[in-house]
């Protein structure tokens, strides 16, 4: 972080990234919290501090950067308000909770941080990607190195996947935010980098055929989907399971 308004500092056993400008504001997703289940919440408050992924955007002295550091990590505050807007003009407008630091607040409370599998499964790979919470205003073509240097900067490189495995997920969470059916690699121009949906796993069933649905995780729901694809006459996609079992 070669920032002029950070300054590395040491207290005692702890050696922390302090702020050391005017203010800062630092614009989290709402979405990354969850208070009444904070256990499934991408980010949560410590009193003064709040724990979170480091995917954010933050302005200071009225200039815009982005921090994509995908671990977990703890800031310090001052201040606190919610704002609805959008950061770039090509971003979809979002709610953000902005948390404002002042001159001698901690941007990173702690430094040393061990590497720990549990940032990679737990945090990016089940709350950010498998409940797609990765935020609007990460680009399309930045999910796949997103993913790659999530798994170096937590120590996860033995995973024994493809990339191509790694790519068929992601292609798979990502969709048409105009229709969710549809993936948005199917529209993606190059251009239009920030108009997908992430749907999370669970809802990946349903929007594939009535075979993947009613074999889906929440029955109720895949049941009441597939009736709906019967009457609206949506397309089937054939899985390879349905093929095997029906030839």
């Amino acid at each position: 972080m070669n920032f002029p308004f950070l300054k590395e500092e040491t207290f005692g056993l702890r050696q922390q990234v302090t702020f050391v400008g005017n203010k800062c504001d630092i614009y989290l997703p709402a979405d990354y919290f969850n208070r009444l289940k904070p256990e499934i919440a991408t980010a949560r408050e410590l009193g003064t501090h709040i724990e979170t992924i480091g995917l954010f955007w933050f302005n200071v002295d009225g200039k815009w950067y982005e921090l994509q550091l995908p671990l977990i990590f703890q800031f310090q505050f001052t201040d606190v308000t919610k704002k609805s807007m959008k950061i770039k003009p090509e971003f979809p407008e979002i709610l953000y909770e902005v948390y404002t630091l002042r001159k001698g607040d901690a941007f990173v409370y702690d430094i040393l941080h061990r590497k720990d599998v549990d940032d990679f499964g737990k945090v990016f790979f089940n709350k950010l990607i498998g409940n797609g919470k990765v935020p609007v205003t990460i680009k399309y073509s930045d999910s796949l190195p997103l993913f790659l240097n999530a798994m170096v900067a937590t120590g996860v490189t033995n995973l024994n996947l493809s990339s191509v495995s790694i790519e068929t997920i992601l292609a798979e969470v990502y969709r048409n935010k105009k229709n969710t059916r549809e993936p948005f690699r199917k529209v993606y121009n190059g251009l239009n980098e920030h108009d997908y949906k992430m749907v999370r796993f669970t809802k990946l069933p349903e929007l594939n055929s009535t075979f993947t649905s009613i074999m889906g995780e929440d029955v109720n729901n895949q049941l009441v989907s597939s009736v709906l694809r019967h009457r609206e006459n949506l397309p089937e996609l054939e899985s390879p399971l349905e093929t095997l079992v029906k030839y």
